[in-house]
């Protein structure tokens, strides 16, 4: 009996040992099991920690290359507005040359035409096709019916109708266009060699300009009513010549 209860005895150790093996085991493999579950926690952290470097790294290469961008962008677009800038004033400056030289040009050729009509011999025509109403007088007193007195006349009146075309007498050089407060709408053509000619009363002188070439026979102007010491008389062209500033018959010059 006696051996009996020592082999049951033995046999409920075994029993008991095997338990706590299997708890230790058992508690083994939940402790395995949270190390394993703690290390894949670190991996997954590490891995999260590390692509998130790595896209703070592209973010910051990015930025960089985004601003590198813009000041190679701002660096560009400051040179071509400094470049545009430079045109701008390039052109201008060739605007003011091409004036400059306009006026050179026109300049030269003016001074071109004065020596010319100094050389030439110069043949004065009629300006305008019509009767001459009233002679030129410097001495002999003409009456004026505008006025209503006897007074000199140091032009040439030529009737014609209104609108009537007027031609320079010989080449020159256009000296002025104005409105006289006496003889109205005037035109004085320099012809060089002390001469000028006068074309008053007119209605118009659109077809040239001061500082104008103009030739012998070119119309220069249109016939009107414009001068206040004839405005009673009928349309007609005052004409006038002068030779050194004075007034000379221009009658006697015409061929």
């Amino acid at each position: 009996m006696s051996g009996k209860r020592y082999y049951i005895e033995d046999k409920n150790k075994l029993k008991i040992i095997g338990y706590i093996a299997g708890i230790a085991l058992f508690i083994t493999a939940i402790a395995l099991v949270f190390v394993l579950s703690l290390y894949q926690d670190k991996i997954e952290a590490d891995e999260q920690i590390a692509a998130q470097k790595m896209n703070n790294i592209e973010a910051e290469v990015i930025e960089s290359t985004t601003s590198s961008n813009d000041k190679g962008i701002n660096e560009v677009s400051s040179k071509e507005n400094i470049i545009d800038v430079q045109n701008v004033e390039k052109d201008s400056k060739k605007g003011e040359k091409s004036v400059d030289n306009k006026e050179d040009e026109k300049e030269d050729a003016n001074k071109e035409q004065k020596e010319k009509n100094e050389k030439k011999e110069l043949s004065f025509i009629v300006p305008l096709e019509g009767e001459i109403y009233r002679d030129y007088s410097d001495t002999n007193l003409i009456y004026s019916e505008t006025l209503e007195e006897w007074t000199t006349h140091y032009g040439v009146d030529i009737k014609a109708e209104k609108g009537s075309a007027v031609s320079a007498s010989e080449e020159g050089i256009v000296k002025s266009i104005k409105d006289d407060p006496r003889y109205g709408l005037s035109v004085t053509i320099d012809h060089g060699q002390g001469y000028e000619t006068v074309y008053s009363n007119l209605l118009s002188a659109e077809f040239i300009k001061q500082g104008d070439t103009v030739k012998k026979g070119q119309t220069i102007g249109t016939v009107g009513s414009s001068a206040t010491f004839e405005i009673v008389d009928e349309p007609h062209l005052h004409f006038e010549m002068l030779l050194d500033s004075e007034n000379v018959n221009p009658t006697t010059y015409w061929k």
